[in-house]
């Protein structure tokens, strides 16, 4: 079902943007996957510089000690399950921290993302409003790449009390809207996986 766009339309003011960065890092020796260095820099900082002013706050989702992520001074949460369940339990983790009606999430491993992300989501709601919108880099959806109204938190939690932990059958499941982001590459969807791919 959709929400009328009049009441809850997407925009700068009441976005909150969440870098999902909870994860083990079992391909890149157990290491905080988002601290690692690519061309000279943390991934995390350059994900945060491209993105930073696209919405009204930024927060990080850790499974780490937060001295890990001193140098970042943004707001810091950890999964409220425990396990590693993976994106979709930062994801409704995200829902107990942040106050806004939409939040934006973007993995913490591809330092390609586009500055221009956000509004491609906004716009393609604006378009087509749906509670959920995902980018689509005109092959296949990138569900991590996502807009999400908090009217789907109690969902989130349902698929994991269920343990269907699959952030992308979740969403075939749902009411959703895809975003063309096809105009900026597929780079921009680009992620780094092993340790190979960081030197």
């Amino acid at each position: 079902m959709s929400i009328k766009p009049s009441l809850l339309t997407p925009s700068k003011d009441n976005i909150s943007l969440v870098i999902l960065a909870g994860g083990q890092g079992r391909r890149v020796g157990y290491q905080q996957k988002a601290l690692i260095e690519y061309q000279g820099k943390a991934v995390l900082s350059s994900i945060i510089d491209a993105v930073n002013d696209q919405a009204s706050r930024l927060y990080i989702n850790i499974n780490a000690p937060e001295s890990d992520y001193s140098d970042y001074p943004y707001p810091l949460f950890s999964d409220l399950h425990l396990g590693f369940l993976g994106p979709l339990s930062g994801m409704q983790s995200a829902w107990s921290t942040v106050s806004t009606d939409w939040v934006v999430f973007i993995p913490c491993d591809n330092p390609w993302v586009s500055s221009e992300l956000v509004s491609y989501l906004i716009s393609a709601y604006q378009q087509q409003p749906a509670p959920l919108v995902v980018a689509f880099d005109g092959e296949r959806i990138q569900p991590l790449y996502l807009l999400m109204h908090r009217s789907q938190a109690p969902k989130l939690l349902n698929a994991i009390e269920q343990s269907h932990l699959s952030v992308h059958r979740w969403i075939k499941s749902q009411v959703y809207t895809c975003a063309d982001c096809s105009v900026l590459g597929k780079q921009v969807f680009k992620n780094l996986n092993t340790l190979v791919q960081f030197t």
